[in-house]
C-alpha cells in the first residue's frame, strides 16, 4: 500500500471527524474520514499508472484530488488553472498527460485524453479517450508527482518526484516545524507549486495537523481570515509579507496564537522581514527550498533567538555544501555554488518535449551532487546566506555583481515598492546593471534622481545601476518570483 494511502487510512481511524483541510473563503471543510473516502474513489475511476493533469481552481477540491492521486499510485501533474485553452493544450502535450482532472464547468475535450470531473464527492469520468494509445505510453518515468521547474531563467524542466521523496520531505518539515494535531496552518499560495503541496498539504498529513487553504492572497481579507480560523503558523512568500507590512497592523488577539510566518519561494530582503515584524509583532522564519528537493532544504531555527537575519538557515536533514570553482567545499565566508546530495534529491530530469520519445537526463554530477545554480556562503556555524542565482550574476568588465545585493539597497529607499536588477549588454564592459523599479511616488523623474544619490552613498561605483527604469509592475510568476528572462528580453529588444 502507498505511503499516503496508509497515512490517510490511519488518520481516518485515529481522528475520523476531526477537521483536516478548511476553505479560507467559506465554511466548507474536509474531515480526515472524508479525505480518505475521496482518495479511495481514484483507485476505481482512473486506470493504474496514468498521468493525471490536475487543472483545479478550487483549493479544497485540488487537495482531495492531489491526495487521491498519490493514494492510488497515479502520477499527479499539477497545472496552473488560469492557463488559456491553447496554453493548457501545450502543457498537457508536453507532460504527456493521460487524464485531465478538472473542476471547470466546460473543459476542453481532447480525443486522446480521458476527462474526469472532480468535486468534493470524488472523480467522475465524463469523457473517454477515443484512441487506444495513451499519451504516456513509453514514458521514461512514472513518478508520484511530476512538477516543472519555475522557468524564471529559461525553459522549464520536468521534475519527477517519488512518493518516498515527497513524504520524506513532508516528514522533515513536520518535525522541524513541530506540526501535530494541535497545529493549524494558513496558506494562500498556489497549490500547483511544490511549496504549498509539501509544506502545506503533505506536511499536514504527516503531522496530523490541519490546514486552511485560500485560492489566492487577498490583502483586504487576510487578517479577517486569520481571525476566523485561528492558525498557529502562516505560509507566505516575500511579496505577501511586503504587502502586509504596508497595511494596518492586525489586533493583538488576531495573531496571539501564531508562532511564526514562514517565508520561502523567493529571496526575502532583510528590510521586508523587519518591516513585517514591526507592523504585526510576528517573527519571520526564513527558509530555502526548491522542487528538486521536494521543497524545504534549509530553515532557520524555530527559536526566534537563534535565527539569523538575512540567512535562510541551516540544512534540515539534507547534505549541503557550498563549492568553489574547483568543486571542493568552500571555507566559511567564501562564496560558491550550493550543492545538494542525498536520496531525497531528484536524480533525473524529464525533457519536456511533446515530439519524439520521452527522454531523461541526470540531475546530478558524477559524485552525486545536484548543482542548484544558487550562489551562497556559509558562516562558521553553518548558516547559509544566498547571494543570488549564478546565471543572474552581472559581469561588468570582470567585476561580479549580484543583483540581490543591489536590489536590497534600492528596496530600502522609501519611494521604492518593488525592484529587479538585471544585466544589460554593453559594448565595452560586456554587461552593466539596470534596475526596474515600481514606486509609491507620482513623479518618476524625481525618484530616479533620488535613487542615484541613494546608490552613490551605499554602493561601490561598479555596482550602481547605470539606468533606472520606473515601471507600473514587474513580471512575476505565481509565487512572486521575478521573471528576469522577461526583463532581459525587454532590454535586448530595445538595443
Amino acid at each position: 500500500m502507498a505511503i499516503v494511502s496508509r497515512l490517510l487510512s490511519a488518520r481516518a481511524q485515529e481522528r475520523g471527524d476531526a477537521l483536516a483541510f478548511l476553505s479560507g473563503a467559506d465554511e466548507r471543510a474536509l474531515t480526515w474520514r472524508a479525505v480518505a473516502e475521496h482518495a479511495a474513489h481514484w483507485r476505481h475511476e482512473v486506470a493504474p499508472g496514468s498521468r493525471v493533469g490536475l487543472v483545479i481552481a478550487d483549493p479544497l477540491t485540488f487537495t482531495a484530488a492531489y491526495l487521491g492521486c498519490l493514494s492510488a499510485g497515479l502520477t499527479a501533474a499539477p497545472i496552473d488553472p488560469r492557463l488559456t485553452a491553447p496554453e493548457l493544450a501545450e502543457v498537457l502535450a508536453r507532460l504527456r498527460v493521460d487524464v485531465l482532472a478538472t473542476d471547470q464547468e466546460e473543459p476542453v475535450i481532447s480525443a486522446d485524453l480521458d476527462i474526469v470531473a472532480v468535486d468534493l464527492a470524488g472523480p467522475r469520468r465524463i469523457w473517454s479517450a477515443t484512441t487506444a494509445n495513451r499519451p504516456s505510453d513509453g514514458a521514461a518515468l512514472r513518478p508520484a508527482v511530476l512538477l516543472t521547474s519555475s522557468g524564471t531563467t529559461g525553459r522549464p524542466k520536468g521534475v519527477p518526484l517519488t512518493e518516498w521523496q515527497l513524504m520524506h520531505a513532508a516528514g522533515r518539515v513536520a518535525r522541524h516545524h513541530r506540526f501535530g494535531p494541535g497545529e493549524r496552518g494558513y496558506t494562500p499560495l498556489p497549490l500547483f507549486h511544490v511549496n504549498a503541496q509539501v509544506m502545506g498539504l503533505l506536511a499536514t498529513v504527516a503531522g496530523g495537523a490541519s490546514l486552511v487553504i485560500d485560492r489566492r492572497f487577498e490583502t483586504d481579507e487576510y487578517w479577517s481570515r486569520v481571525e476566523r480560523h485561528s492558525p498557529t503558523w502562516l505560509n507566505a512568500v516575500p511579496a505577501i509579507l511586503t504587502s502586509l507590512a504596508q497595511r494596518p497592523a492586525p489586533p493583538a488577539h488576531v495573531v496571539d496564537r501564531v508562532r511564526f510566518a514562514r517565508s520561502a519561494s523567493a529571496p526575502l530582503p532583510p528590510g521586508t522581514a523587519l518591516a513585517f515584524t514591526e507592523r504585526t509583532g510576528l517573527g519571520v522564519l526564513e527558509t530555502y527550498g526548491m522542487s528538486e528537493a521536494a521543497g524545504q532544504i534549509t530553515s532557520n531555527p524555530l527559536d526566534p533567538r537563534l535565527r539569523r537575519a538575512g540567512s535562510v538557515g541551516l540544512p534540515v536533514e539534507v547534505e549541503l555544501i557550498v563549492a568553489g570553482p574547483d568543486g571542493r567545499e568552500a571555507r566559511p565566508g567564501e562564496e560558491g555554488e550550493v550543492l545538494l546530495r542525498g536520496p531525497q534529491i531528484v536524480g533525473e530530469y524529464l525533457e519536456l518535449d511533446a515530439d519524439g520519445p520521452e527522454r531523461t537526463r541526470s540531475a546530478r554530477t558524477a559524485e552525486g551532487w545536484l548543482r542548484t545554480g544558487d550562489v551562497g556562503v556559509r558562516d562558521e556555524a553553518g548558516f547559509l546566506r544566498l547571494a543570488g542565482r549564478a546565471d543572474d550574476v552581472i559581469n561588468r568588465g570582470g567585476e561580479k555583481i549580484y543583483p540581490q545585493e543591489v536590489e536590497n539597497v534600492l528596496l530600502a529607499h522609501p519611494g521604492v515598492a518593488a525592484v529587479a536588477v538585471v544585466g544589460a549588454p554593453h559594448e565595452r564592459l560586456g554587461q552593466v546593471p539596470v534596475a526596474f523599479v515600481t514606486t509609491r511616488r507620482s513623479d518618476p523623474e524625481e525618484l530616479k534622481e533620488s535613487l542615484r544619490a541613494w546608490c552613490e552613498q551605499r554602493l561601490t561605483r561598479y555596482k550602481r545601476p547605470t539606468v533606472v527604469e520606473v515601471t507600473d509592475a514587474l513580471p512575476v510568476g505565481p509565487t512572486g518570483k521575478v521573471l528576469r528572462r522577461a526583463l532581459r528580453s525587454e532590454l535586448a529588444g530595445s538595443q
